[in-house]
């Protein structure tokens, strides 16, 4: 969608803001701070009119069932609310919200986005509402860490609450690789960049997907519109090579990771692996880590890069479809040549809840409350177990304990669909219902929290880079060119420097404006 669609469209959602706050009183009833019994699953929160709200939110595959849905229905009951939820697939989902936005349909909204120009832009025109106040008697939501709240705030007030997610772990935090095919070619789990080629020029030779299918590596194609690329999947190798985090500070000096010479040397890298046959020669047509995931899953790669979560039993059972024999070995942390290592330190969280400027006041800390309410000890297990004696018979050593059916109406009802906030969890990346694979998620996780590279202007957002979404595509052109063997260097250093004087000169200033700004 184009930016000046979506602003109109903001701009006119702010008029009727306003109209509807000066026209509104609230009808609705409901307690604030509910009350919940110990195992979370009787007690109603109390005795007042529930609270109805209204959301909307992302989904990532089949919604819950509407009907008679017992996870629904225990969820509104503890928490003493009504929930009207509408669920939009993750592809339409920015289309949806833009109107939903202009619309003043909704009492509560997950900018799936974060805080980016939109947002903050949004958040100006007083498109919601100002909630740092209402968080600060919250039991739950008050746990979040300091960064989280540094990256999503704006002009230091809060008019978010971002759903709390690993500092690290997150994305594409590791190189998943087949164990079954290492063993098979007695090979250990590689530990360097130098090993982790071996490896991937032992399974090209070997072929141990048969009939010339074996991808040793899959990474997908980047269009120049999030970033120059050329590919994605790759940020344990850009680290191996000692490159920043998209951005770092060299004193008071910008540096964009493409401008060091570190990047140079990880470009040479992919090169020699492509022309080697390495890399899956799909991947400049990939469009998406989905896609390179597919590949893995299907039995046909050799590595991925993800993270713990693609460990689990669920992948597992889709490669085992094709090879009974398929393990998975996670690389925690791939180091350089020269000692290089790290795991991206990203945001902290995944979308931020907004209420809209319409919803009149006394509702809205009725609706931080019932978030406050969702991210509570108790559903932690009712997000994992559903309600127990209907989704589960037990929830014993954060597991569930399931009958076939109960794991076939635990999947149709999907509990944690409703948890709308979740709480802070530094293994939420750990997601196995088998207490091995459970174990070894939260050991990888344990390790790359020691190797964090932060990005200085991981926050902020450049206006002249969302107003130019094509500024690295030239870049990411003959980056990919590069690789493949059809441009030289020169034509690479060629648009650096184009960009770096140009278009970079303009986005690096507003970006070390806004940072000093918060850094006074």
């Amino acid at each position: 969608m184009q930016i000046n669609k979506y602003l109109a469209q903001v701009a006119t959602a702010s008029v009727l803001m306003t109209t509807v706050l000066a026209g509104c009183t609230s009808s609705e009833g409901g307690a604030t701070n509910p009350t919940n019994s110990a195992n979370g699953q009787q007690t109603d929160a109390s005795n007042a009119k529930p609270t109805t709200i209204k959301a909307m939110t992302i989904t990532f595959g089949d919604p819950p069932s509407a009907e008679n849905n017992q996870a629904k229905a225990d969820l509104e009951k503890r928490g003493n609310v009504k929930l009207d939820l509408t669920f939009v697939p993750s592809e339409a989902y920015k289309d949806k919200l833009a109107v939903a936005v202009s619309a003043n349909d909704y009492d509560l909204l997950l900018i799936d986005s974060g805080k980016d120009d939109k947002y903050t832009n949004l958040v100006k025109m007083g498109a919601f509402h100002d909630l740092t106040d209402y968080i600060k008697g919250t039991k739950n939501i008050s746990q979040i860490e300091e960064a989280v709240w540094n990256n999503t705030s704006v002009q230091g007030k809060i008019y978010g609450i971002p759903r709390p997610r690993g500092l690290y772990g997150g994305g594409e935090a590791s190189v998943l690789i087949r164990k079954d095919w290492l063993d098979k070619y007695n090979l250990q789990v590689p530990k360097t960049i130098d090993e982790l080629t071996n490896a991937l020029r032992v399974f090209k030779e070997n072929d141990p997907a048969g009939g010339g299918k074996t991808v040793p590596l899959t990474i997908y194609g980047v269009d120049g519109v999030a970033g120059p690329g050329p590919f994605g999947s790759v940020f344990p190798m850009l680290f191996a090579f000692g490159v920043p985090h998209t951005w770092a500070l060299n004193g008071d000096k910008p540096v964009r990771d493409f401008q060091t010479p570190e990047y140079k040397e990880y470009l040479e890298w992919l090169r020699d692996a492509w022309s080697k046959g390495l890399i899956d020669k799909d991947a400049p047509v990939l469009k998406g880590q989905q896609q390179s995931r597919n590949k893995f899953q299907a039995g046909v790669a050799g590595a991925f890069v993800s993270n713990v979560g693609d460990i689990s039993e669920t992948s597992l059972e889709k490669m085992k479809q094709v090879d009974p024999k398929a393990e998975i070995a996670v690389i925690d942390v791939l180091e350089g040549r020269k000692g290089q290592k790290g795991v991206a330190l990203i945001g902290g969280y995944y979308g931020i809840w907004a209420i809209p400027s319409s919803v009149p006041k006394e509702k809205v800390q009725k609706i931080v409350d019932f978030l406050d309410f969702t991210s509570a000890e108790e559903n932690v297990a009712f997000s994992k177990a559903g309600v127990i004696g209907v989704h589960a018979s037990d929830f014993k050593d954060g597991l569930p304990v399931q009958t076939e059916d109960q794991k076939k109406l635990f999947d149709l009802e999907k509990p944690s669909a409703f948890v709308l906030q979740n709480r802070v969890d530094p293994y939420i990346y750990a997601n196995s219902k088998n207490p091995k694979i459970l174990e070894a998620q939260k050991a990888s996780l344990d390790v790359i929290a020691k190797y964090g590279v932060p990005n200085p202007f991981l926050s902020y957002s450049s206006q002249t880079a969302t107003k130019n979404p094509d500024t690295y595509k030239k870049l990411s052109a003959v980056m990919t060119q590069y690789v493949l063997g059809e441009a030289t260097w020169e034509a690479v250093q060629k648009e650096i420097d184009a960009w770096t004087a140009g278009t970079g000169a303009v986005i690096t200033k507003e970006l070390l404006e806004q940072y000093k700004a918060d850094h006074k």
